[in-house]
Formats: C-alpha cells, sequence, structure tokens
C-alpha cells in the first residue's frame, strides 16, 4: 500500500513570483508541470484563517474561514476554483489549518472525480510554506514603498 501526499508546499517567493509573473517559465521543477496551465493566469490563493484575516490578506485571494470549512466551505471552494489548475492554501503560519484544509480539498475533489463528478482538470494542491506571517514579512515593505508618500 502507498501513500500520496494530498499537497505540496510553496515558499512565499515562489507564490509571488506566480503572482506577479505568471507567464515566467518557472525556477523549481515541481512548477514547470503546471507551468503550461499558469500561462493562463490560473491560480488561486484560498486564505483560512478565522478573526485573524482582518488583520491583511494576499490580494484576490478567497477567504474561507477554517471553523466553517467542513459545514460547506470545503464545496464553495470548489465550487470557485474547479476549473483553477493550482490551488494554495495558507492560514497564519500554514501549521495547522491551512495543511488541514488542502488535505481536505484535495481528498473531497479526488473523490468527486473518482464519482465522475464536475472536477475535470488535474489541480496541483499546494500550501505556503510559513503562512500569511511569512509572507507578510517578506512583501509588506515593498508594497508600502510603492504607494505615494502623500496618498489620501
Amino acid at each position: 500500500m502507498s501513500f500520496k501526499q494530498a499537497f505540496s508546499f510553496i515558499s512565499a517567493k515562489e507564490l509571488a513570483t506566480l503572482l506577479r509573473n505568471p507567464g515566467l517559465y518557472p525556477s523549481t521543477p515541481r512548477l514547470a508541470r503546471v507551468d503550461g496551465l499558469r500561462k493562463e493566469n490560473k491560480i488561486a490563493v484560498v486564505d483560512v484563517r478565522d478573526d485573524d484575516y482582518e488583520g491583511g490578506h494576499i490580494k484576490g485571494c478567497i477567504h474561507s474561514p477554517s471553523a466553517g470549512f467542513l459545514d460547506g466551505g470545503v464545496e464553495s471552494v470548489r465550487e470557485k476554483t474547479k476549473e483553477t489548475p493550482v490551488v494554495v492554501f495558507h492560514c497564519a503560519l500554514s501549521q495547522v489549518r491551512g495543511p488541514k484544509a488542502a488535505r481536505i480539498y484535495a481528498e473531497t475533489t479526488d473523490e468527486v472525480r473518482k464519482r465522475g463528478g464536475d472536477a475535470p482538470i488535474p489541480q496541483e494542491v499546494l500550501v505556503l510554506r510559513g503562512g500569511f506571517t511569512e509572507f507578510q514579512a517578506l512583501f509588506r515593505v515593498r508594497i508600502f514603498q510603492q504607494l505615494p508618500l502623500n496618498s489620501t
């Protein structure tokens, strides 16, 4: 019997590269597998933080709080991402909530696919290593440096 992990990890720098330049040739063999699909800018970021989401988030992410992920949240995310080849999950540190949501999502999607349901394309399910905390630490300053000093 073999065990297949439901997801892989992606670093904050890799995710930023994907979000900023979806057409660039990837820097790792793992990302090379999805390069052709990525050129269509098909990537979704799913933030499963609960109340801590209000402190900031990755622009354009799907917010699906972990507290309700099993109570319809996973189905809502599946519906929004079923045509998306790369789905990245995260929470604050991506130690519990993000990986758990990614596993549930991947297992649910695989089960739907096995039953002939609406999971038409293969997906790469990833978890943001270090979570939003690491992503924000690396990229928050750069975001603020791009804003005009006298913005109102």
